[in-house]
């Protein structure tokens, strides 16, 4: 307890000084507000021009969608909130930046993952709020304790999906030295998976992101459970199940993260 207790100082330390170092530039803060904004609306506005045109996008309506959609963004902004440092992983192995992490006798994925808090990651969560509270009115979701846990293992659950698989693909880098095209892949493919509907998708693309890369998890099945749009013939509910494969595939980065770390070869000459 001690331990955990130390560590969580340390990390409330270091985010104080990383918000304090961001505010220093507040007006590249506000244009961050301005164009996050901008970016999810008009994303949001496609997808209502999309289900006026057609009538429903892979069975879901314009209610369930602006309730998908918030959730996603939301969870996306949490994600780039604590672990957009991941992004920059193959830069950290060129340039031997863990030398200064592995002196320290603390984790090194938790000196990595809290060296730099990313305050302007908040402000994906603006519009995801926005566009969240209004999918709620939409399909009617009642405010009781249930509902608000639901969300809540979804949000936590997603982020921890996201965050795995950041840092599974920056740990590449160990090996590859540049992991540039896999963290565009990952990205196009979290926007295109969490923030629509699965079942317009073919059944091969629906396994694949159910079982074998669950990013199906990060939104479209929880979702579905909260809206009551399909009988589970699974007594648990999907956002409990969310939570467990967010924690899972997060401790299975956090593994893959210590296995890479033995290929490191510290600053070059």
């Amino acid at each position: 307890m001690k331990k955990i207790k130390y560590y969580i100082s340390v990390a409330a330390v270091l985010t104080r000084l990383s918000i304090q170092s961001r505010l220093e530039y507040p007006f590249m803060l506000i244009g961050h507000v301005l164009a996050n904004c901008v970016q999810w609306v008009v994303g949001f506005a496609t997808i209502k021009f999309v289900v006026d045109s057609f009538g429903s996008l892979g069975g879901w309506g314009y209610e369930s969608l602006a309730f998908l959609y918030g959730m996603s963004v939301l969870s996306h902004g949490m994600a780039v909130v604590l672990f957009i440092q991941t992004w920059y992983m193959a830069y950290c192995v060129v340039e031997g930046e863990y030398d200064m992490f592995l002196l320290s006798p603390m984790g090194v994925l938790f000196q990595f993952l809290f060296e730099d808090f990313n305050l302007i990651g908040i402000t994906d969560m603006i519009p995801g709020l926005m566009v969240f509270f209004y999918g709620c009115a939409k399909v009617h979701m009642a405010v009781n304790f249930t509902n608000v846990f639901m969300i809540l293992f979804t949000l936590i659950g997603g982020t921890l999906i996201r965050g795995a698989v950041w840092i599974f693909c920056g740990t590449l880098s160990f090996w590859t030295k540049n992991t540039a095209n896999f963290t565009d892949m990952v990205g196009a493919l979290f926007e295109r998976v969490s923030m629509y509907p699965l079942t317009i998708y073919p059944k091969w693309a629906q396994v694949l992101f159910t079982f074998l890369l669950p990013l199906a998890w990060i939104t479209f099945y929880p979702v579905k459970g909260m809206l009551g749009m399909e009988e589970s013939v699974i007594p648990i509910p999907m956002a409990v199940i969310s939570l467990g494969v967010g924690i899972l595939m997060f401790a299975l980065s956090c593994a893959f993260f210590r296995i890479g770390m033995y290929r490191y070869e510290s600053a070059g000459s």
